[in-house]
């Protein structure tokens, strides 16, 4: 029988800025995590203007 593989998530916030955030995503795809999704910051002054990157790898 097949188990499934365990997944550890994180989030982690990311530059807003294109060139740097594909730069910043890149590093850590090579540690192992995946990207799942990244949610853009706002521009609102009470909320974040950080984007958040949520992340995935399989546990070992």
């Amino acid at each position: 029988m097949e188990s499934q593989p365990e997944y550890e998530y994180k989030t982690v916030p990311v530059d807003s800025r294109p060139r740097k955030q594909i730069r910043e995503l890149k590093k850590l795809a090579k540690e192992g995590w995946e990207v799942i999704s990244v949610r853009p910051g706002t521009f609102f002054s009470d909320l974040s203007s950080t984007s958040d990157a949520l992340l995935r790898r399989a546990r070992r």
